[in-house]
């Protein structure tokens, strides 16, 4: 009996573990759709960088789907999952600031 609630016990800290974590990348990814959309909007960005920039972003949301298809993710599916969000964030940010405009 015991050992049943200590197993309860600890799934119930993994999942209060594994939601913020989600809820703070979803967030992110949120958070960068909308940049590359305003770049879109203000001309900042081109056809071809918005297109990247979304490739890039679907291929982080698959990642963070295949992490989750277990019902959990580990600290290292974490840490790659904002590794490349990192990486995509500072992506937005040179595509939008360069000297190529799409009007």
């Amino acid at each position: 009996m015991t050992r049943l609630a200590t197993t309860i016990c600890g799934l119930v800290v993994a999942a209060a573990l594994t939601a913020p974590a989600m809820a703070t990348i979803k967030k992110h990814e949120q958070r960068e759709a909308n940049r590359i959309n305003k770049g879109t909007q203000r001309g900042q960005l081109t056809t071809k960088e918005r297109n990247r920039l979304q490739n890039q972003q679907s291929t982080i949301e698959v990642e963070r789907r295949q992490a989750m298809a277990d019902g959990k993710m580990t600290k290292r599916e974490h840490k790659d999952i904002r590794h490349d969000q990192k990486r995509l964030s500072h992506d937005i940010r040179h595509k939008r600031h360069n000297k190529k405009r799409a009007f």
